[in-house]
């Protein structure tokens, strides 16, 4: 799947998203399951941690849009840190867990996915600090 551009508004709008999906409308009767706003939820975390991970690594002006996450991943490292390269990916990974459903296991909490709404907010705010522009390293010599 390409790797889709968005912005600051639309990494808010998911956050936001994933709020009212966590905290509205839990007493009705409509046709999402607590499990399925949780899922749901997770999912647009997901999504929101991608499009900062891609506005960190200006993904489409290095050529990285056509990469898998895992590669963007990678890259982060080099240009953000090992830290919070690794702190992005372990939530990354949480949060795809997260969201696939498995018919043999439960899905994620309410209180963890609310845990994960935090971690990504902190997140987001981190890498928009990095905000680098991904320059590849020329090569020494000659």
């Amino acid at each position: 799947m390409p790797a889709i551009r968005t912005g600051a508004d639309t990494i808010t709008a998911l956050l936001e998203t994933a709020g009212d999906l966590l905290t509205k409308g839990m007493d009705s009767d409509g046709p999402l399951t607590p499990a399925g706003r949780a899922r749901g939820a997770a999912y647009a975390l997901r999504i929101a941690l991608e499009a900062a991970v891609d506005a960190t690594l200006t993904a489409e002006e290095a050529g990285l849009g056509t990469i898998s996450m895992r590669a963007k991943l990678l890259c982060l490292r080099h240009y953000a840190g090992p830290v919070l390269a690794h702190r992005v990916n372990a939530l990354w990974n949480r949060l795809s867990e997260g969201c696939k459903y498995h018919h043999d296991e439960i899905g994620p909490r309410h209180a963890q996915v609310h845990a994960w709404r935090a971690a990504v907010g902190t997140l987001v705010a981190e890498l928009a600090a990095v905000r680098v522009a991904v320059a590849f390293p020329q090569q020494a010599g000659t």
